[in-house]
This record gives C-alpha cells, sequence and structure tokens, in this order.
C-alpha cells in the first residue's frame, strides 16, 4: 500500500498549500463568521440596552489648603486622597452625609482621586439619579474637612470645577464598547473554526493536492459544469447534449485518451468506476468515458452496479423500463432484455445495461458466479466494459466488483471529501489487489492540462452531481 500513502516525509512548508486551505476554508465558512460576528454584536446590544441602568456620575475638582498655613498642601492633598477608603469605611463620613441630606443610607457611590504633584483632589459620585449624584457630591465637599481633619489637620476644600448636575449617563459609551466586545468574541470565534477546518477538514481542491496525498497516476480534472438550458426533467450531465460545455468535451476526451493508452499497452477490457463518497460524481464520469470511447468506434458495454442506488439510466436520459443488472444476476432476466443500445438510436456501438430496482444490499449480487459469468459472456462481444460500482469507502459492493476488474478510476470531487476518506477507499479498492489506473479529479475550478479553464455554478453543479448522479 506504500505506493498510494500519502507522503508524510515532505517538512517543507508549502505556502502556497496553507493559502488554499485557508481561503477553502474561508469559502465554507464566511457565512458562519458573518453570522457570528453580525449575532454576538447583535446580542451584545440587545443585552445592554434590555439591561441597562443609567448612571450619572457628578465630579468636582478641589484645591486642598491648610488652615494653619503650613504650606504643606500638596502633602495634605495626597494625603486626603490616601486615607478617603478608611475613612469611608468607618461609616463616619457616611452618617455625616445621611445627616446632612436628610436620608437613611446614601443614594451614590463616592470616591476620590488624587492629581500627581499638585494639591487638587477630583471627587467623584455615581448614581442612578442625576440630583442624587450631584446632592452626594456637594454634601462631600461640605463634611469631608471636618471628617478628616482628626487624620490630616484642619484643611480647606476650595471647588476649582464643577460639572454641575450630570447630563450625560454614558449609555452611549457603553453600548458601543459591548457591541465592540460582541464583535471581537464572534471574531475570535470564527476564527478558532477557520483554523480547526484548515487542521482538521482537508479537501482535495487541485491537481497538486491529488499528486501530493496518493502515488497513483493523474488522468485529468473536469471542470465545473456551467448551467445551461436543460431538457425538462434532466439533470444529468452527458457529451451527447448539442449545447455541451466545450472545456468540459475537451477534458473528457483527455481523459479518454489517457485510459485508452493504459487499455492498449494492459490488453484490459474491464474498467472499473468509483469514488470514496456519494456525489461526487462518478456515474456521470463513467457514462460520459463510455459515450467517449464509443465515439471512437470501440465496441463498449456500460453496467451500472450501483445496485442500491442506481443513476445511469438517468444520467444518459434513457427512456422506458429496463429489468437491468439486478434482474440478471437473479436469474429474472436475459441479458438481452437487459440491454439498452445507442446502435440505433445514435449510432454509436454502445450497450448500457442499468442498474435496475433499487436493492438495499447488492453485495452478494455483485460477488457472485453469476457476476463472473456474465463479465465472460460480455467481453465476447465487447472490446470496452466499464462498470459504474458504488462508494469504495463507505460499502463493501465496490470491492466485490474490483476481484472480476482490470483497473479502476477513481473519481475525486474538488473540495468535497476529507483526505483521510479519500486514502482509506484506495485503501481498500487497493487490498483487493486490482491495479489503480487513475485519479479523476471532478468540478476542479483551476485550469486543466488543454488550458481551457472552468466557470459556472458551483451551487448547481452541486445539484448536477447528487445523489441520482453518484
Amino acid at each position: 500500500m506504500s505506493e498510494y500513502s500519502s507522503r508524510h516525509n515532505d517538512n517543507k512548508i508549502d505556502l502556497n498549500g496553507l493559502l488554499d486551505r485557508f481561503l477553502d476554508a474561508l469559502k465554507h465558512l464566511w457565512v458562519v463568521m458573518l453570522v457570528l460576528v453580525i449575532g454576538f454584536g447583535l446580542f451584545s446590544y440587545l443585552h445592554v440596552t434590555s439591561t441597562y441602568t443609567p448612571v450619572f456620575t457628578a465630579s468636582a475638582t478641589v484645591s486642598v489648603s491648610s488652615s494653619s498655613g503650613s504650606g504643606n498642601d500638596y502633602a495634605n492633598a495626597e494625603q486626603l486622597g490616601k486615607v478617603f477608603p478608611y475613612i469611608l469605611n468607618s461609616g463616619v463620613l457616611n452618617d455625616r452625609i445621611e445627616e446632612d441630606l436628610g436620608t437613611t443610607y446614601i443614594p451614590g457611590s463616592i470616591f476620590v482621586t488624587n492629581i500627581g504633584g499638585t494639591n487638587l483632589l477630583t471627587i467623584h459620585v455615581t448614581s442612578s439619579n442625576a440630583l442624587d449624584s450631584y446632592n452626594v457630591l456637594q454634601s462631600v465637599i461640605r463634611n469631608y474637612p471636618d471628617v478628616a481633619r482628626y487624620v490630616s489637620g484642619n484643611v480647606t476644600l476650595t471647588v476649582i470645577d464643577d460639572n454641575g448636575v450630570p447630563e450625560d449617563t454614558g449609555e452611549t459609551t457603553r453600548i458601543r464598547g459591548s457591541v465592540r466586545d460582541g464583535v471581537i468574541t464572534g471574531m475570535l470565534i470564527s476564527l478558532v473554526l477557520l483554523l480547526s477546518r484548515m487542521m482538521f477538514v482537508q479537501t482535495v481542491n487541485t491537481e497538486k493536492d491529488v499528486r501530493n496525498l496518493v502515488h497513483v497516476p493523474f488522468l485529468g480534472s473536469l471542470p465545473i459544469y456551467k448551467k445551461k438550458e436543460r431538457k425538462k426533467g434532466y439533470t444529468g450531465i452527458s457529451i451527447l447534449e448539442s449545447n455541451v460545455q466545450q472545456n468540459y468535451l475537451e477534458s473528457i476526451r483527455l481523459i479518454r485518451t489517457r485510459v485508452e493508452k493504459q487499455l492498449d499497452e494492459n490488453h484490459y477490457q474491464l474498467i472499473m468506476v468509483t469514488s470514496s463518497v456519494p456525489g461526487e460524481g462518478k456515474s456521470t464520469v463513467a457514462a460520459n468515458l463510455a459515450v467517449s470511447l464509443a465515439g471512437k468506434g470501440r465496441p463498449v458495454i456500460l453496467i451500472d452496479c450501483d445496485l442500491r442506488n442506481p443513476s445511469i439510466q438517468e444520467t444518459l436520459n434513457i427512456k422506458g423500463e429496463y429489468p437491468g443488472l439486478e434482474a440478471v444476476l437473479a436469474g429474472k432476466a436475459s441479458i438481452k432484455q437487459a440491454l439498452y443500445s445507442y446502435e440505433g438510436e445514435r449510432g454509436l456501438p454502445l450497450l448500457v445495461m442499468p442498474g435496475g430496482k433499487e436493492q438495499t444490499d447488492g453485495s452478494n449480487l455483485l460477488g457472485s458466479e453469476r457476476m463472473s459469468i456474465l463479465l465472460d459472456h460480455l467481453k465476447q462481444i465487447a472490446d470496452v466494459i466499464i462498470l459504474d460500482t458504488p462508494p469504495s469507502a463507505i460499502l463493501v459492493d465496490a470491492m466485490q466488483v474490483a476481484r472480476f476488474a482490470d483497473m479502476v478510476l477513481y473519481v475525486i470531487q474538488s473540495d468535497y471529501t476529507r483526505r483521510n476518506v479519500i486514502l482509506r477507499g484506495i485503501r481498500e479498492l487497493s487490498d483487493t489487489g486490482v491495479k489503480i489506473g487513475g485519479v479523476i479529479l471532478n468540478g476542479c475550478k483551476e485550469t486543466n492540462s488543454q488550458g481551457y479553464r472552468s466557470s459556472g455554478y458551483y451551487g448547481n453543479y452541486g445539484h448536477y452531481y447528487g445523489k441520482k448522479n453518484g
């Protein structure tokens, strides 16, 4: 399995790779990140506006002078600032203020700061009522010197600056600060999510990613398919369409050429097409590869081996009902009854065997002796047989079919499946002994080997290559 393993020995920091992973994570999470930032900011705003209690602060700056004329005004101011908390806690000042205001409690909080190097003090009083804060401030100025004289001697407080009855509650500032904190919180959580995705949710996006992940041939990339007017009720992608996207058609041709080379060099007939998980477009790749090979005159048979979720008939827009592979293997129908021919309709030497009705478990049939006999018979009438199988990373069905295949084409949807899942799928197949003929990168945004750059609607592409199309 060493030839298919991830390259863990490269210790160089791939800055381009890190940037690609960052942009990939940002592409997936930018909506979530935006919601988080806006959400936390809005929550903070609503919380502070609904719970906010107005707070008014009355302030006054006073100068301290010694009544004895000792010239120690600076020292007195500094000392008053230091001893204020002790005086306040002693309860003496509180009692004087309550008596002065005629209340049983002080309707506010008081604190004093000293302006260093001066004989100035600033007294602040905060309260939920503007007039209460101002009245308490005035009472402090009147009573503080008398209470403090036992500590600092006789001092006089002269008001230098008084802001009067306060009007601004500071609500605007508090709301702004709260919203800012909420936005920052949302950004931090978003950053954690972004880094987590970069570290733990790593997908494959480019040919370089594929080559760095697995040591198997790279057969080519298929571009994101641009949405065009489609037949009513048809959601597949087929190169048989008259308005097929040119860069998609050229990419299929390039892949066909590389597959043909392996077929001719190794005298292979049985090609298996699979992927790691559903939704990667394996059925669409298998169908278009079959059409392209048949277009060169090669007799081809395409078999839908995905009995749990057959989709080839829909992908190729085949009308009518056909018993399919399941009925043939169960002995309910003949091979002739199950095959649909493109020879008469399109002039292509292509036979298609649909999967039939959905089965809950098709592994026993796919690995049966009847399957081996069927394939041996079909080899006599076709140059190439393409087997579209279920995903290899989640079902045993693909491994059952791999026993009969000459080589496997592995389809990887760009920016879709995690790397560890891709490795597991390829490892499961390689353990059966089948040759991994190469990887096809589906829905790729980068320029392919032919120089065509893809364009289109990614969201619609995901729909076209969804569950029913493999």
